[in-house]
């Protein structure tokens, strides 16, 4: 039984098609897992890091339309910390949370920012993700946003233990 050259090639065709769909598939729910176990993960350590300076915390879940928020107190001093875009979509959202009562400057490496240092922060997403595309472990450095009350000179927390 011979079949022919056209119907080996859409035989082939297909067996292809199927065989990224299914990679395609597979791989986007990995990052998908593993993007929300990082993100745990980034929230948990700077939850720390803010208990290590004599906060209380309080984290709250990114949504839709809602961004992943720490709250942190200590006394009268009040502030958030939200880990947010590397390309600085985000700026818009961020400003509904600040009030003239507050101070808000961006962490980055474990240095400060007054506004976000955009070319920074998407060369290193993008220096990250080539390493991931060849097959290394990277991660990009997390980009937050704090914002708090003036009074609590957030500035002066030890930021760089972060970086």
């Amino acid at each position: 039984m011979s079949f022919s050259p056209v119907l080996r090639w859409f035989a082939l065709a297909i067996v292809v098609l199927l065989s990224l769909g299914w990679k395609v598939a597979v791989s986007h729910d990995a990052y998908n897992k593993g993007l929300e176990k990082k993100e745990a993960d980034g929230q948990r350590k700077f939850s720390e890091f803010l208990i290590r300076q004599h906060f209380a915390v309080l984290a709250s879940e990114t949504t839709a339309t809602e961004l992943g928020t720490i709250r942190a107190t200590a006394g009268a001093c009040q502030m958030r910390v939200i880990e947010v875009s590397y390309d600085g979509s985000d700026r818009d959202r961020i400003r509904r949370y600040a009030s003239s009562m507050d101070t808000v400057f961006v962490v980055f490496g474990g240095r400060i920012y007054a506004d976000q240092p955009t070319f920074l922060t998407v060369a290193d997403f993008l220096w990250a993700r080539f390493r991931r595309q060849l097959g290394l472990r990277a991660e990009a450095t997390p980009v937050l946003v704090v914002i708090a009350k003036k009074s609590c000179e957030a500035e002066r927390l030890p930021w760089s233990e972060l970086g």
